[in-house]
């Protein structure tokens, strides 16, 4: 090597890596900033939503109910109350779940895996008992 090749080696060796460090610091901590806002804003949109549903889930079927079941006889009544008393149930659900979510943001994620498991199981459960019946 020439003496002017060992030089520029040598020069480029000592650059600081402070300047580099720095700039990804920053890029990291405005990165998290940003996800962080996002987060908030996702999640206050998600208990909002969950609670306008939820008690609309619960008061217009209880406004709706005495229409609904006026004039039927016994066995109809009960038929058509069992729907409305699932809406309503699963509005108080919603509620509660988004009061949850509002105090917990990691259940953001949780609450909806856990329905869909619960919701492939009853599928699956139903399946079972129905070849169960039919043998």
């Amino acid at each position: 090597m020439t003496p002017r090749q060992s030089s520029v080696v040598a020069r480029s060796g000592r650059r600081s890596v402070v300047p580099s460090l720095l700039a990804t610091c920053l890029l990291g901590a405005a990165v998290a900033v940003v996800g962080w806002l996002l987060l908030l804003l996702v999640k206050g949109t998600v208990v909002l939503i969950a609670y306008a549903l939820g008690i609309a889930m619960i008061v217009l079927p209880l406004l709706l109910a005495r229409r609904m079941l006026a004039g039927q006889p016994g066995d109809e009544r009960r038929r058509r109350a069992v729907p409305i008393a699932t809406v309503v149930v699963l509005g108080a659900v919603l509620c509660f779940a988004a009061h949850l979510v509002d105090d917990h943001g990691w259940l953001l994620v949780v609450i909806p895996v856990a329905a869909v498991l619960l919701g492939r199981l009853a599928q699956t459960g139903g399946a079972a008992l129905r070849r169960v019946r039919r043998r």
